[in-house]
């Protein structure tokens, strides 16, 4: 008995040793490497993401498009939408090498291609899917409650969806954002918080996605978010300036007074104006309901109907019920969406083009469809009439599985209508749409 005693006492003896030493001796992590240390050091910072899809769309279009739809545009048909890659160097409020940042987001993918051609990099229907979503530097400058200023490529101060479809509560994305708002700025911004409740930014760049200028004007931007309480929040947000090309070759436009949509005679002098508010209300921890009114208005537009005031305007409600807690393993998130958009002057949907606005803005109409190849169909009976302008509504369910913080799976049904027959419905135009899509998100 002593012997088994004393062999127990050991043992105990030995376990407390190894929890006493255990973490520097016999399971320590490895020290960092010196170029580790230095990294760290430095700030620099990699992330990114992995994203792929498929989209059912009941309708069987015979273009195997999905009408004014903004990267999943595929009908019927998987798609590597993006790998993206963030190399960063956030700027903080400290010393004056802390003062000083960066960001270089690198998207390779079919929704690459989009936003490629969108943000001019190549002109026309370039399909190289390799674009540098942002790239710019920033500083905060030593003043008051520290400046922030950013000179570059960033992404747009207008609107709530942004170009990443994790970031945003469902994978399709509204019209109000793929055919009606900017997805990126270049140029030069500035931000400076007041205090805890109000941050207001100003912005003077090229224009509306254009890396390049295309006129001889600059468009201001702003944003002023105010947070009153941690349950309710407004952003405000806007932009003026002059959007229609004078025929600068080196951005993308070949034809001397080549408009957006195809037409001849830009007003390279006329304003552009569009404003809009992000209204957050979190009536409880697990809720979240934003709400989007949006207007644009640009005078000596090229619209269906010739030259003239164009007008597109919308809203835009989201509802987001999380289940459990977003940060654990095996997550679950229900979200609603609902939307209304008009195109009054027939300005920004319906321009017959797989990559204009960046996604596949075609209709049952205007003469043609056209299909993912390039190739033109002719238009369906009772299809959409250009000049008459188009409403469009649409409602969106998706619910969110997230099986670890860093795999997002989603699967979202949605229904599109509108006022005219602008979908296909095999080869006929219909007035009316339903998907049905899947995504996989892998963060790191």
């Amino acid at each position: 008995m002593k012997s088994a005693s004393s062999h127990i006492g050991i043992g105990i003896g030995i376990c407390a040793l190894v929890s006493l030493l255990g973490g520097n001796a016999v399971f320590a992590e490895e020290p960092p490497t010196p170029a580790e240390s230095l990294w760290k050091t430095a700030g620099f910072q990699i992330s990114g993401a992995v994203l792929s899809s498929y989209t059912q769309n009941f309708n069987n279009p015979s273009t195997n498009n999905n009408q004014l739809r903004i990267f999943d545009t595929a009908a019927n048909s998987f798609m590597a939408n993006l790998a993206q890659i963030v190399f960063e160097r956030p700027a903080v409020a400290g010393s004056a090498t802390d003062r000083v940042g960066f960001r270089a987001r690198l998207n390779f993918g079919t929704d690459a291609r989009f936003s490629r051609a969108r943000t001019n990099f190549q002109p026309g229907t370039d399909n190289n899917e390799l674009d540098v979503q942002e790239m710019y530097g920033e500083y905060i400058a030593p003043i008051g409650n520290g400046l922030k200023i950013q000179f570059g490529k960033i992404n747009t101060l207008i609107g709530y969806e942004v170009i990443n479809a994790w970031e945003n509560p469902n994978f399709s994305r509204t019209m109000m954002f793929g055919l009606s708002q900017a997805f990126t700025e270049t140029g030069v911004r500035f931000t400076y918080p007041f205090n805890s409740m109000v941050t207001a930014t100003v912005g003077l760049i090229n224009g509306w996605d254009n890396l390049e200028d295309n006129n001889r004007g600059k468009t201001v931007t702003w944003l002023l978010a105010v947070t009153p309480h941690e349950k309710f929040g407004v952003n405000f947000f806007g932009s003026y300036g002059a959007e229609q090309s004078n025929g600068n070759a080196a951005a993308g436009v070949a034809t001397v007074g080549a408009c957006q949509n195809g037409k001849t005679g830009c007003d390279p002098t006329a304003k552009r104006l569009v404003a809009g508010a992000i209204i957050t209300i979190k009536p409880i921890d697990s809720t979240t309901l934003i709400l989007e009114p949006y207007y644009g208005n640009e005078s000596n537009a090229s619209t269906t109907s010739g030259h003239g005031n164009a007008r597109w305007n919308g809203f835009v409600a989201y509802l987001i019920h999380d289940l459990n807690d977003q940060e654990q393993p095996h997550a679950f998130s229900l979200r609603a969406r609902g939307e209304i958009w008009e195109d009054a002057g027939g300005s920004r949907a319906c321009a017959g083009g797989v990559n204009f606005n960046g996604g596949t803005n075609t209709c049952a109409g205007s003469g043609s469809g056209q299909a993912a190849n390039g190739a033109f169909f002719a238009a369906p009976v009772n299809a959409f009439v250009a000049g008459n302008g188009l409403t469009a509504w649409e409602t969106t369910l998706t619910l969110q599985y997230k099986p670890t913080p860093s795999l997002q799976t989603r699967v979202e049904y949605r229904h599109d209508h509108a006022d005219q027959n602008v979908y296909l419905h095999g080869t006929r135009a219909s007035n009316n749409s339903n998907t049905l899509g899947f995504s996989v998100a892998y963060l790191f």
